[in-house]
């Protein structure tokens, strides 16, 4: 029977490899590269990992999993659905604060493993993402049963704020933007005029009040009050 790798190895590898590669820069670095960065053999480093893709992916999946705990961590004390939904958008960009170098080097390893199976690798992001999703989803709809929430369609709420944090990250990395900025967009824009009090009756739409009357025009021949 093949023996089969330590997956905690393998995670502890991946890490190693990752900051290596950091170091040299993506197309600079070959797996004989890594294997001395790391102080290891060649067949060691080919046992655990078959290319450069598959050590971005190990990689993805660690960061992935960090991500998810700290958001996790950070939407312990939302109570309202929609500040849950915006406490994950400002967690996530929170996650990556600082990170620019980093995140750049995830892109550019994507490139080189994306080549190989795309379709894999979206896959793997999927699963993270599918069940976060779905529970802000949920807590949506319980939020308008509830009155908490105006009626809307919750999963485009949901993706629309997933898509902001996105573009948000994007926009950090390309031009500098001022992902808070975004947030509070998100927040003034989407969040805020969704939010109901528990129990109270939905907006109606608010007319001006009416001024005074004009008064009539008297008919020809008829006195006016000056005359009487």
């Amino acid at each position: 029977m093949a023996r089969k790798p330590d997956m905690a190895r393998r995670a502890a590898l991946a890490a190693q490899a990752f900051e290596a590669i950091r170091a040299r820069g993506v197309h600079q670095t070959s797996m004989s590269d890594l294997a001395l960065a790391l102080g290891i053999k060649r067949p060691t480093l080919y046992f655990y990992f078959r290319d450069l893709g598959e050590i971005f992916e190990a990689v993805l999946d660690e960061t992935n999993r960090r991500m998810v705990a700290f958001v996790a961590g950070r939407l312990a004390d939302a109570q309202h659905p929609l500040d849950v939904l915006e406490a994950l958008v400002r967690a996530q960009l929170d996650f990556h604060q600082g990170r620019r170098d980093v995140l750049i080097l995830l892109f550019q390893l994507w490139a080189v493993a994306g080549s190989r199976d795309p379709e894999r690798i979206l896959e793997r992001g999927r699963a993270y993402l599918a069940p976060v999703r779905a529970g802000l989803v949920a807590r949506l709809q319980d939020g308008i049963a509830a009155g908490q929430v105006a009626p809307c369609h919750p999963e485009q709420v949901v993706d629309l704020a997933l898509a902001v944090a996105d573009g948000a990250l994007v926009q950090h990395l390309t031009r500098g933007a001022d992902v808070s900025t975004i947030v509070a967009g998100l927040h003034d824009h989407v969040l805020a005029p969704l939010r109901r009090r528990p129990g109270a009756a939905p907006p109606t739409r608010s007319r001006s009040r009416p001024g005074p009357r004009p008064r009539a025009r008297p008919r020809p021949g008829q006195p006016t009050q000056k005359s009487r």
